[in-house]
């Protein structure tokens, strides 16, 4: 889930994480936001970034953190379904369009992409915690 912070500045490796008794709280790929008044001026205090987080109850592994970063973002319907279009995408004696075939090709590339960056980030969690 996006969350937005008070934070003078983002951590140096991009992931911050909490510790509350057996959650753990894991942030993530900060970026500044750009804070204004009312007027619509921008203001420099206070700093803000807005991040994602995700939480993890109970074991706190490399596999759990990957698997809670990934589930955040894509449900297990939509991964199935992920996962089915791209075997339909790469069938070549499957009746769907060339557009289709490519929108489920992209879907899967993206997918994939997401699960190597959330690998990066339980990495550096691990490192931390």
């Amino acid at each position: 889930m996006k969350v937005i912070m008070n934070l003078p500045v983002a951590p140096s490796d991009n992931v911050m994480v909490e510790r509350e008794g057996d959650l753990l709280r894991v942030y993530f790929d900060f970026k500044k936001e750009v804070v204004k008044d009312e007027e619509g001026n921008e203001v420099e205090e206070p700093v803000q970034h807005s991040c994602q987080n995700v939480d993890i109850v109970g074991r706190h592994g490399y596999g759990e953190i990957v698997g809670a970063i990934i589930n955040d973002q894509y449900s297990p319907d939509e991964v199935q379904a992920i996962m089915f279009n791209n075997e339909l995408a790469k069938d070549t004696d499957s009746d769907i369009t060339d557009d289709k075939r490519a929108e489920y090709l992209a879907e899967y590339r993206a997918l994939q992409a997401f699960r190597a960056h959330a690998k990066e980030v339980a990495a550096k969690v691990v490192e931390i915690i």
